[in-house]
C-alpha cells in the first residue's frame, strides 16, 4: 500500500496538529458500510496502517500506538484510507476479522439516542402501496383463485425508493444476530433485490435457489405456491450450516416450506424467514410456524376482490386501508 493524495503520490496533508497531534479515525466495514468503531491516530499510527494493511491507532490512555486485535485477534484489514475536506478526520474502510467491539458485538455503535426508522419505513410503505393493483389469477395448491397484488415491494413495479429498500433491509437484518449465520438463501426472481441487501448487512454470502437444474451437485425439492408449481434446486449450502431465507413475500408459505424441508433434510439449520411482506390470509405464517420457523416481515398485506388493501405493521400494529384497481 502507499499514500495517495488527489490521484498522485506523496504523503497526505492531514492536519494532525489541529487536535494536538491526533486525528479521529472512523472505521467503516467496506462490505456493509456500517460504522464499526472510532479511534485516534497520530501520523506514525497512520503510516503503520498504510504499511501493514491493518488498522492501527494511538491510545490516549496508554500513550502508545496499538493495532486493533493485537490481543483479541479481531483485526481489521484496511483496504482504503480517506480523509475529509478539512483534512482533520480519517476514514478507514476495512474488512473485520471478528467483532469490532470489545463487548463481542459486530459494531461499537449498538445504543441509540434516536431511532425513527420504523415510522419512516412505514410511511414510505403506505405511500408505495398507493400505486398497487390487484390481479385475480388462477390458484394452485387447492386455491381456486389467487389475489396477486402488484406493488413496489414484491414486484419492483414501479421501482421502489432506494431509501425504502434500505430501511426494509435494515429492519429485516436486525432480527438476526450478526455472525450467527453462514448463508442467506433466496429463491431467484422477485426476492433477489431485498435478499441481496440483507446478505450485505449480515455479512453473509447469498445462495440463490434456482428453478432449473445446474450440472453441480445440489438439493432438489418440488414446491407449490399460491399461483405456481415447480421445482427448486439449491446450490452452495452445506450440511451443518445455519441460514436464513430471504424473500419478497410469504403468502401460502409453499415455496419457503419446500426450501426449509429440503435444507433440513441434509442437516442445514434454518433460523428464520425474512420477507418484505406477508399475506396472512393465505396461511403461510401459520404453515411456517408449524415448522418452527418465524417470519420477520416489514408489513402484512390483506387484499380483497373489491380492491381493498389493508396494511398492518406487525411489530406496532399500525394499520392503513387503501383502495386499488382490480383486474380479472
Amino acid at each position: 500500500m502507499k499514500f495517495l493524495q488527489g490521484g498522485g503520490g506523496g504523503k497526505p496533508s492531514i492536519d494532525f496538529e489541529k487536535s494536538g497531534g491526533l486525528a479521529p479515525v472512523v472505521v467503516v466495514d467496506v462490505s456493509t458500510r456500517q460504522v464499526l468503531m472510532v479511534g485516534y491516530a497520530d501520523r506514525a499510527a497512520l503510516e503503520r496502517t498504510v504499511e501493514t494493511g491493518y488498522a492501527h491507532f494511538y491510545s490516549r490512555s496508554r500513550q502508545r500506538i496499538w493495532m486493533k486485535g493485537e490481543t483479541s485477534g479481531n483485526r481489521i484489514r484496511v483496504v482504503r484510507v480517506s480523509y475529509d475536506c478539512d483534512a482533520d478526520t480519517i476514514l478507514y474502510y476495512g474488512i473485520p476479522e471478528g467483532p469490532a467491539c470489545h463487548t463481542g458485538r459486530y459494531s461499537c455503535f449498538y445504543r441509540d439516542v434516536l431511532d425513527s426508522r420504523l415510522k419512516f419505513m412505514w410511511d414510505m410503505i403506505v405511500e408505495a402501496f398507493r400505486s398497487a393493483r390487484i390481479h385475480v389469477r388462477r390458484g394452485f395448491g387447492g386455491l381456486e383463485e389467487y389475489l396477486y397484488i402488484v406493488n413496489p415491494l414484491s414486484d419492483n413495479i414501479p421501482p421502489p425508493s432506494q431509501k425504502l429498500q434500505a430501511l426494509i433491509a435494515d429492519y429485516l437484518s436486525e432480527g438476526v444476530e450478526w455472525g450467527s449465520i453462514d448463508k442467506v438463501v433466496a429463491p431467484e426472481s422477485l426476492g433477489l433485490p431485498i435478499a441481496s441487501l440483507v446478505a450485505e448487512r449480515l455479512g453473509a454470502p447469498l445462495a440463490v435457489v434456482r428453478k432449473r437444474r445446474y450440472p453441480e451437485s445440489g438439493i432438489e425439492a418440488g414446491f407449490t405456491s399460491g399461483y405456481e408449481e415447480g421445482r427448486h434446486y439449491i446450490y452452495g449450502v452445506e450440511p451443518g450450516e445455519s441460514v436464513v431465507i430471504a424473500d419478497d413475500t410469504v403468502s401460502t408459505g409453499g415455496a419457503a416450506a419446500s426450501i426449509i424441508e429440503a435444507l433440513r433434510g441434509v442437516g442445514v439449520e434454518v433460523k428464520a424467514v425474512l420477507a418484505s411482506m406477508a399475506k396472512p390470509q393465505y396461511g403461510g405464517l401459520e404453515r411456517l410456524a408449524r415448522l418452527g420457523v418465524g417470519v420477520r416481515r416489514a408489513v402484512d398485506v390483506y387484499v380483497s376482490k373489491e380492491g381493498k388493501v389493508r396494511l398492518v405493521q406487525p411489530e406496532t400494529s399500525w394499520e392503513v386501508e387503501l383502495k386499488v384497481p382490480v383486474t380479472e
